[in-house]
Protein backbone atom coordinates (compact mmCIF):
# COMPACT_ATOMS: atom_id res chain seq x y z
CA UNK A 1 0.00 0.00 0.00
CA UNK A 2 1.58 3.31 -1.07
CA UNK A 3 1.97 6.09 1.48
CA UNK A 4 -0.33 9.08 0.93
CA UNK A 5 -0.47 12.61 2.31
CA UNK A 6 -3.56 11.58 4.29
CA UNK A 7 -1.54 8.75 5.87
CA UNK A 8 1.14 11.28 6.80
CA UNK A 9 -1.45 13.58 8.40
CA UNK A 10 -2.91 10.70 10.41
CA UNK A 11 0.55 9.54 11.51
CA UNK A 12 1.37 13.09 12.62
CA UNK A 13 -1.89 13.41 14.57
CA UNK A 14 -1.20 10.14 16.38
CA UNK A 15 2.53 10.51 17.05
CA UNK A 16 3.25 14.22 16.73
CA UNK A 17 5.80 15.59 14.29
CA UNK A 18 8.82 14.16 16.13
CA UNK A 19 7.29 10.66 16.42
CA UNK A 20 6.21 10.64 12.79
CA UNK A 21 9.69 11.78 11.70
CA UNK A 22 11.34 9.04 13.76
CA UNK A 23 8.99 6.40 12.37
CA UNK A 24 9.40 7.47 8.76
CA UNK A 25 13.18 7.74 9.03
CA UNK A 26 13.36 4.12 10.31
CA UNK A 27 10.82 2.89 7.74
CA UNK A 28 11.63 1.30 4.41
CA UNK A 29 10.10 4.18 2.43
CA UNK A 30 12.54 5.22 -0.26
CA UNK A 31 13.85 8.67 -1.06
CA UNK A 32 12.15 8.32 -4.45
CA UNK A 33 8.77 7.71 -2.80
CA UNK A 34 9.29 10.72 -0.51
CA UNK A 35 10.18 12.88 -3.53
CA UNK A 36 6.99 11.74 -5.29
CA UNK A 37 4.87 12.60 -2.24
CA UNK A 38 6.48 16.03 -1.99
CA UNK A 39 5.90 16.59 -5.70
CA UNK A 40 2.16 16.14 -5.14
CA UNK A 41 2.43 19.03 -2.66
CA UNK A 42 4.22 21.24 -5.19
CA UNK A 43 7.68 20.89 -3.65
CA UNK A 44 10.65 20.09 -5.89
CA UNK A 45 13.47 18.66 -3.81
CA UNK A 46 17.12 19.20 -4.73
CA UNK A 47 18.99 16.09 -5.96
CA UNK A 48 21.35 15.76 -3.00
CA UNK A 49 18.75 16.16 -0.23
CA UNK A 50 18.89 13.68 2.65
CA UNK A 51 16.01 11.38 3.60
CA UNK A 52 15.43 13.12 6.96
CA UNK A 53 15.25 16.51 5.21
CA UNK A 54 12.59 15.16 2.83
CA UNK A 55 10.67 13.75 5.79
CA UNK A 56 10.85 17.04 7.66
CA UNK A 57 9.61 18.98 4.65
CA UNK A 58 6.83 16.47 4.12
CA UNK A 59 5.70 16.56 7.75
CA UNK A 60 5.68 20.32 8.06
CA UNK A 61 3.84 20.64 4.77
CA UNK A 62 1.22 18.12 5.83
CA UNK A 63 0.47 19.58 9.27
CA UNK A 64 -0.80 22.91 8.07
CA UNK A 65 -3.92 23.41 10.14
CA UNK A 66 -5.13 26.90 9.23
CA UNK A 67 -7.05 26.16 6.06
CA UNK A 68 -8.89 29.45 5.70
CA UNK A 69 -7.34 32.05 3.41
CA UNK A 70 -5.83 35.10 5.10
CA UNK A 71 -8.59 37.31 3.67
CA UNK A 72 -11.20 35.21 5.50
CA UNK A 73 -9.24 35.42 8.75
CA UNK A 74 -9.04 39.20 8.38
CA UNK A 75 -12.86 39.39 8.27
CA UNK A 76 -13.34 37.50 11.54
CA UNK A 77 -14.03 38.98 14.97
CA UNK A 78 -11.50 38.45 17.78
CA UNK A 79 -13.50 35.84 19.71
CA UNK A 80 -14.40 33.99 16.52
CA UNK A 81 -10.77 33.88 15.38
CA UNK A 82 -9.52 32.82 18.80
CA UNK A 83 -12.11 30.00 18.83
CA UNK A 84 -10.98 28.95 15.35
CA UNK A 85 -7.33 28.81 16.48
CA UNK A 86 -8.28 26.73 19.51
CA UNK A 87 -10.18 24.27 17.33
CA UNK A 88 -7.61 23.84 14.53
CA UNK A 89 -4.61 24.19 16.88
CA UNK A 90 -2.02 25.63 14.48
CA UNK A 91 1.63 25.17 15.34
CA UNK A 92 3.76 28.02 16.58
CA UNK A 93 5.65 27.94 13.29
CA UNK A 94 2.42 28.22 11.29
CA UNK A 95 1.14 31.16 13.36
CA UNK A 96 4.47 32.95 13.11
CA UNK A 97 4.45 32.45 9.32
CA UNK A 98 0.90 33.82 9.16
CA UNK A 99 1.90 36.87 11.22
CA UNK A 100 4.99 37.33 9.08
CA UNK A 101 2.76 37.59 5.99
CA UNK A 102 1.21 40.63 7.68
CA UNK A 103 4.67 41.93 8.63
CA UNK A 104 4.22 41.27 12.36
CA UNK A 105 7.12 39.85 14.33
CA UNK A 106 6.06 39.19 17.93
CA UNK A 107 8.57 39.60 20.72
CA UNK A 108 9.16 37.01 23.40
CA UNK A 109 6.37 38.33 25.67
CA UNK A 110 3.80 38.18 22.86
CA UNK A 111 4.88 34.65 21.92
CA UNK A 112 3.84 33.40 25.37
CA UNK A 113 0.20 33.85 24.35
CA UNK A 114 0.57 33.48 20.60
CA UNK A 115 -3.06 32.56 19.83
CA UNK A 116 -4.33 35.77 21.44
CA UNK A 117 -1.58 37.90 19.93
CA UNK A 118 -2.18 36.50 16.44
CA UNK A 119 -5.95 36.87 16.74
CA UNK A 120 -5.63 40.46 17.93
CA UNK A 121 -3.19 41.48 15.17
CA UNK A 122 -5.19 39.79 12.40
CA UNK A 123 -8.50 41.28 13.58
CA UNK A 124 -7.02 44.78 13.88
CA UNK A 125 -5.40 44.52 10.45
CA UNK A 126 -8.70 43.39 8.95
CA UNK A 127 -10.49 46.31 10.60
CA UNK A 128 -7.95 48.79 9.21
CA UNK A 129 -8.25 47.29 5.73
CA UNK A 130 -12.07 47.57 5.83
CA UNK A 131 -11.89 51.18 7.01
CA UNK A 132 -9.29 52.03 4.34
CA UNK A 133 -11.44 50.43 1.65
CA UNK A 134 -14.49 52.50 2.69
CA UNK A 135 -12.56 55.78 2.73
CA UNK A 136 -10.66 55.28 -0.54
CA UNK A 137 -11.85 57.29 -3.50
Amino acid sequence: MPLTIENIKTLTEWLGVEGAAAGLSKSNISISELRDLLATQGFKAPKNIKKIELITELLFGSVKRVEKPLDDLLKMEFDELLRYFRVVRPSRKELLALLSELDFHPGSEDQKSLYKYAARQIVETGMFKRVAKKTSF
